[in-house]
């Protein structure tokens, strides 16, 4: 079965039959890697293949390319639009001779006809022609009314001044031919031999390039491949090569690297030729240059990866060597390639190969017995690996003989064990059964507890636990453990040593020259952890009170930090227990600005009513939900939540997760990410002198920064051991250009004559997250800007999951419960104002969807210039897509609303709201529209205003400097217009509590 987001090596067996094999980075059973073939569907023999991660190209034995597209979870469409034309004279609704056609494209250029039927192959139609609705430029009925076709100015209203009017009709096409080999459109009727395919790192998201080498003898590139169009639109030929003012012979075969803008030929004779300057904006390139052979041999065969180039000369032995990248254009610039500077690998036995896009992991080659063999041992240190093994058959049948394989959209970075062991899936499902045996758990967690103890009473210079039963007497006059830890805490810019006692009821702090310090258990409300990096430390800040109050600690190492974050938490949580029922009550999650998730209980028990009752937020105690590299997050029913990485990356909190007995489960799901961190580098200019570094800080700013902090330049020290660098060194961000400014807080600018009193530039460096024992468990999707859970389940007992990608769908998620709580599958919400937009930018809007707000059943979605519609959702709609016809237009006035909208506001939207009323957050202010009796409130300013959201009864929450919880709105409608003034009544605020957190959720 086919799993959307799992890497596939692909190759061809001897009888030309594809056969898929993917190649997940932790597999869970031996299903999961089964190999699957897929023959084409005439039954017409395959002779070589190459994919990328979105479609697999082949070439069969007669030359005609074929092509298939691999599942989605958004499916592929395309928005076809002809415009209707008609004279507004009378009764008369045809045009003259001299007008455009009835029907025409937007130009009024080319005749469109409706009954022409005939689409691609693999595409089928959607719906009927229906005209474009949309209120803010065409009336009831799709048109608009001017005066000449030609006239920049359309109305929606006809007027006696109007002689002509046109309408848009659309239509949709929707891709349905996944996983199924389709002929690719070829207009010329051309035939092929050979394919190559790569450039994933230069061109943009879902563009690739794709070369191919005619039977007669030229290359060819495919245009138009991208995410709505995987099979391109036609080919541009390739000038052929050229060397020393005469054509060379002919090419036989072609190679591209995966990554980078590299395109190898080699002619009949075995010499090699790179084409330069192949670039996104010239995917043709500039030139041929002729490229040396190892040892001056001929080559019958040639990969490329990222920072190696293998080679097969004539007499079967494999060679290999070293490519130099240029990082401004992304491709190899093959300078140092010599005919002495290959190193000889193997004599003999391969025939084939290939290299994946990291080569520095692994290659794949078919030796001369027609067996797959992989290259194990590649690393940075020795690039061209160890020694050829046979990898596990998985095919059917078995022992199959192989003559092509490609490996290129392979992106993992080590070489999976069960790739060349058949025994490790199943040793691995019986050690995950074994692992989770409850007999062992209790066991390894009796022995960790001894291990703890052990360690504690070694461990004088940092945690020692007093078991004395005098000594804890004296200090808390019972039996229970003193704990003392040495640290530092924060006074001022300075860090100072301190004892830090944890007694049964108190925390107290002392030191040298350093008033002592008492913290009452009952005060203490949350932890945030934090990293520091100049100088390095982890730090720990401990709040107490209701005005954010905090003691600020600070340890040398981040296992000593986990150490006493854990003690208070355990404390945190023990009040937690004695004052609340249930952890699904009133609560708030937050996301800080280092990604971890924490959860906020604002439910306790009265102590003199003994029922629940609400907390104000700035007195809430919470706790962290472990380690991760959140961006959004937000919960829904029954204990749902759901959070999104800045990646894009969509994860689900486990249902076994309660927040109040967390320290007492085993969670084994991983969370990875990758984030490309940035480091400032400024230098102010000084008289005689020029631009030089300086000393201290400016305005809180440095001479190196990260993040908004202070850092030491080129550092190499990550938050925690999850993370690790995925970039040796940092590298300057394209050109390493210099941005000037007039005031090191200003705004900086590239200027040629380097006027300014400052400057500054990027270096980046990426860096990777690992964690195998999360609680976070990761939803396979596309990249989600933002994700949305109903407040209440419905009466299935399921929970509405509606998510917005990152290009601009919305995708729903089937079969969420409490137990499956990450539910089944995703279906699209398919809004056609997306695709109408996609297309037709220039014509009537240019906008797209920046926010989306569900509320039980009912999703809500605004565009960037303020159209918002509405439809339904029920929790049985399960097909691959829902139509469009349900979606509503909001049919107001939003001129207030739209008058804030900028070019950065567009990306600053949100949209919550309560039944018919909705609150609306374009940058810094917040708007009522009450949808019921069409009123807008008046612009409503507040304080960096970042979020704002509804909770699960009703009441609407802000985050800006403070966290604020309003309950109740004052509402004044205007006499002479329809718009209120709008004024908060009854508020839980609490101060300073949004500092140092990015996002939010309530229940």
């Amino acid at each position: 079965m086919f799993v959307v987001g799992y890497d596939n090596i692909w190759t061809v067996s001897a009888t030309g039959i594809p056969c898929r094999i993917p190649v997940p980075s932790d597999p869970r059973c031996t299903s999961d890697v089964d190999w699957q073939e897929i023959p084409s569907s005439d039954g017409s023999p395959i002779c070589t293949i190459v994919a990328s991660s979105a479609a697999a190209f082949a070439i069969d034995r007669s030359g005609k390319l074929l092509i298939l597209v691999m599942p989605t979870h958004v499916a592929i469409r395309k928005n076809i639009e002809i415009y209707n034309n008609q004279r507004w004279i009378g009764i008369w609704r045809g045009t003259f001779f001299i007008d455009r056609p009835q029907y025409s494209d937007q130009t009024g250029i080319i005749a469109k006809d409706l009954n022409l039927n005939e689409v691609d192959p693999g595409w089928s139609w959607e719906d009927k022609w229906s005209p474009y609705l949309d209120p803010r430029k065409f009336d009831k009925e799709g048109w608009q009314y001017s005066l000449s076709f030609l006239a920049p100015k359309w109305d929606k209203q006809c007027r006696m001044y109007h002689l002509v009017r046109r309408r848009v009709l659309k239509r949709h096409m929707r891709y349905t031919s996944h996983d199924k080999w389709i002929e690719m459109s070829n207009d010329e009727s051309r035939m092929f031999t050979e394919l190559a395919i790569g450039g994933t790192d230069v061109m943009g998201e879902g563009e690739t390039l794709l070369f191919a080498l005619g039977s007669d003898g030229d290359i060819y590139r495919r245009v138009g491949i991208e995410s709505s169009c995987p099979g391109g639109r036609g080919w541009e030929i390739i000038p052929r090569i050229v060397y020393k003012n005469s054509e060379s012979d002919d090419v036989t075969l072609i190679s591209a690297s995966a990554s980078l803008a590299t395109l190898v030929a080699i002619t009949w004779d075995g010499k090699m030729y790179h084409r330069k300057g192949i670039t996104r904006k010239n995917p043709i390139g500039l030139s041929w240059q002729s490229l040396p052979t190892p040892k001056n041999k001929a080559v019958i065969c040639a990969a490329i990866g990222t920072k190696t180039m293998w080679c097969i000369t004539a007499d079967g032995c494999v060679w290999f060597t070293r490519l130099e990248i240029d990082e401004k254009l992304k491709e190899h610039t093959m300078k140092n390639v010599t005919s002495e500077g290959y190193q000889l690998v193997t004599q003999g036995g391969v025939s084939r190969i290939s290299v994946s896009k990291y080569d520095q992991v692994f290659v794949f080659c078919i030796s001369t017995r027609e067996k797959i063999e992989i290259r194990t041992g590649i690393d940075a240190h020795e690039p061209s690996g160890k020694r050829f093994e046979k990898i596990v058959d998985r095919g059917e049948p078995r022992d199959q003989r192989w003559i092509a394989i490609h490996c290129g959209s392979t992106s993992f970075s080590q070489i999976p064990e069960y790739i060349t062991s058949s025994s490790s899936l199943q040793s691995k499902m019986e050690l995950l059964q074994f692992r989770k045996a409850d007999w062992r758990l209790k066991i390894l967690e009796q022995l960790e507890e001894t291990t703890c103890r052990s360690w504690s009473a070694m461990n004088n210079a940092s945690e020692i636990v007093l078991n004395s039963p005098e000594e804890n007497e004296t200090l808390n006059g019972n039996k229970s453990p003193v704990k003392h830890i040495r640290c530092q805490i924060k006074r001022g810019d300075a860090f100072r040593s301190v004892n830090v006692l944890l007694t049964g009821k108190t925390v107290e702090i002392s030191g040298e020259k350093l008033d002592p310090r008492s913290m009452e258990y009952s005060k203490i409300k949350y932890v945030q952890p934090c990293f520091q990096r100049l100088p390095q430390k982890y730090l720990l800040y401990v709040f107490t009170g209701s005005q954010s109050v905090f003691e600020c600690f600070a340890f040398t190492d981040e296992k000593a930090r986990r150490t006493f974050q854990a003690n208070v938490e355990n404390i945190i949580r023990e009040s937690i227990w004695s004052s609340t029922r249930s952890s699904f009550g009133e609560s708030m999650w937050s996301v800080s600005t280092e990604g971890d998730v924490r959860w906020h209980c604002l439910e306790e028990l009265s102590q003199e009513s003994k029922f629940e009752k609400r907390v104000n937020l700035g007195e809430s105690r919470g706790l962290v939900v472990g380690d991760g590299v959140l961006d959004k997050i937000d919960c829904g029913g029954n204990g749902s939540v759901w959070a999104v990485t800045e990646s894009g990356s969509l994860y689900a909190l486990s249902s076994r997760y309660q927040p109040l007995n967390a320290h007492d489960t085993v969670h084994d799901y991983r969370m990875t990410d990758e984030r490309t961190l940035k480091m400032f580098e400024y230098q102010k200019h000084a008289v005689f002198r020029g631009f030089i570094s300086f000393q201290g800080s400016h305005k809180g700013i440095s001479a190196w920064m990260c993040d908004g902090r202070p850092c030491p330049p080129s550092f190499s020290s990550l938050p925690s051991p999850n993370w690790s660098w995925v970039d040796p060194t940092w590298h300057l961000e394209e050109e390493g250009e210099w941005e000037y400014s007039k005031e090191i807080d200003g705004v900086y600018e590239y200027c040629e004559n380097r006027n300014g009193k400052v400057r500054r530039r990027l270096w980046t460096r990426k860096a990777r997250f690992d964690s195998n024992k999360s609680p976070w468990c990761h939803v396979d999707a596309p990249p989600i800007k933002l994700v949305r859970l109903a407040k209440k389940s419905s009466s299935e007992g399921t929970i509405n999951v509606v998510a917005l990608t990152k290009d601009g769908h919305i995708l729903k998620r089937n079969g969420v419960t409490r137990e499956n709580f990450t539910g089944t599958s995703w279906t699209e919400v398919y809004e056609f104002i997306i695709y109408f937009i996609k297309f037709l930018v220039q014509i009537l809007v240019d906008s797209s969807i920046s926010c989306i707000h569900l509320q039980t059943d009912k999703l809500w979605c605004a565009t960037s210039d303020g159209m918002i519609s509405s439809r339904i959702i029920n929790s049985s709609d399960s097909a691959s897509f829902l139509s469009s016809s349900d979606w509503r237009h909001l049919d107001m006035d939003l001129s207030a609303i739209s008058q804030y909208f900028s070019p950065k506001s567009s990306t600053d939207m949100e949209i919550t709201g309560v039944s018919d009323i909705l609150y609306m957050r374009v940058g810094f202010i917040l708007f009522r529209i009450d949808t019921n009796e069409g009123t807008i409130s008046d612009a409503y300013p507040m304080d960096n205003l970042q979020q704002v959201m509804v909770n699960a009864h009703g009441s609407i929450c802000v985050r800006g400097t403070n966290i604020t919880v309003v309950r109740e709105w004052r509402v004044v409608p205007y006499t002479d217009r329809k718009a209120t003034i709008i004024a908060m009544r009854n508020v839980d605020r609490a101060s300073n509590m949004g500092r140092g957190l990015k996002n939010i959720a309530f229940y």
